[in-house]
């Protein structure tokens, strides 16, 4: 799929320039002057406001921006853990097989362009704390948090012992964060502006590198020679994933901390009230949600949204997590009882 481009060095230099003079300045050229209208949603929902239906008019504009931050927040942990890796899941790669400059030069495009958008995605989460009063520790303690996790240990060991599912995972990444903007682009006009700005200027860079990690996975793959090599393209993928969807279904499950925090803040506590709503969906109607159709979530958690990895996996009859076939909910932007 993307073994001819591995080895088009000139093909390769052209992705270097564009990247170069199309990169954005995370200081100048995102309106962070703007600020957070926190009036607005920050992500369209859908009929059962993701997983707690029958939620009231303020609820549903709560859970849509908890949710808003916790997708700013789980695309900043992962960004980072890329970087954090970098040494055990590409250099030495890098260093040890045969491979033009051009693939090297990449590279450290798509970590210094990962490094700024997990700042950006940062920035606006202290943004909105800053304008809503909220203590940041304690809207962090909803939201994901990757690094010394279970998945950030087993990606390195699986490094070390010879594996690559980090490139995996952050294929998965990639597709998540361009098909992310592709589901809020319609309702650009109606969401938080500096949510639609940070979003839109991710997936601008995203587009231009997510062919990345692909590329790595072809060399890897052309490069397989030991028996450990070819056992470790036949299961990376499933390792990548059987980790993240646990990560992510382990962080989700931090939501439920508001009701500690119910008395600290309004917000902490609105949705603190959504809980019964939540678990009003019975547990094998709430999994069958969260994997198949809960906007954003299922995007993150079921692997068969991902195509171009899946396809990839497919060519190449790598394993793979049996997921649910994806079912994906139509998505809108409540109107006010004023509007309506």
């Amino acid at each position: 799929m993307f073994a001819k481009v591995l080895y088009d060095p000139q093909a390769l230099a052209l992705q270097v320039k564009r990247q170069q003079k199309y990169a954005w300045d995370l200081e100048t050229q995102i309106p962070w002057r703007i600020g957070v209208d926190t009036e607005r949603y920050f992500l369209p929902i859908d009929s059962d406001a993701i997983a707690f239906p029958g939620a009231s008019e303020e609820q549903k504009l709560a859970i849509s921006q908890l949710l808003g931050l916790i997708v700013n927040s789980t695309i900043a942990e992962l960004e980072d853990v890329i970087t954090k890796v970098r040494y055990d899941c590409w250099s030495k790669i890098i260093r040890n097989y045969p491979i033009g400059p051009e693939i090297k030069d990449l590279g450290e495009l798509f970590f210094e362009e990962e490094i700024k958008h997990s700042k950006a995605f940062n920035r606006y989460n202290l943004i909105f704390c800053e304008e809503t009063k909220i203590d940041i520790a304690d809207l962090n303690r909803l939201l994901p948090k990757a690094y010394g996790s279970l998945f950030v240990k087993a990606i390195k060991h699986n490094a070390k012992w010879g594996g690559h599912a980090f490139w995996w995972v952050v294929a998965a990444v990639e597709e998540v964060s361009i098909d992310l903007y592709k589901n809020l682009s319609p309702f650009k006009n109606q969401i938080d502006p500096l949510y639609h700005q940070v979003h839109l200027k991710h997936m601008e860079e995203e587009s231009r590198h997510h062919n990345y990690a692909f590329l790595m996975l072809e060399l890897i793959r052309e490069t397989n020679s030991s028996l450990s090599d070819h056992f470790f393209s036949k299961t990376d993928r499933i390792i990548g994933q059987m980790f993240s969807t646990g990560w992510v279904v382990a962080e989700l499950n931090k939501v439920f901390e508001a009701k500690h925090l119910k008395h600290k803040h309004p917000f902490f506590n609105v949705i603190a009230s959504c809980e019964p709503l939540f678990k009003g969906l019975g547990p094998k109607d709430l999994a069958k949600k969260l994997f198949i159709s809960a906007p954003y979530i299922s995007l993150m958690l079921n692997g068969n949204y991902h195509s171009k990895s899946t396809r990839l996996a497919k060519e190449h009859t790598v394993l793979s997590v049996p997921f649910p076939k994806p079912h994906e909910a139509e998505t809108f932007i409540p109107l006010k009882k004023s509007q309506g």
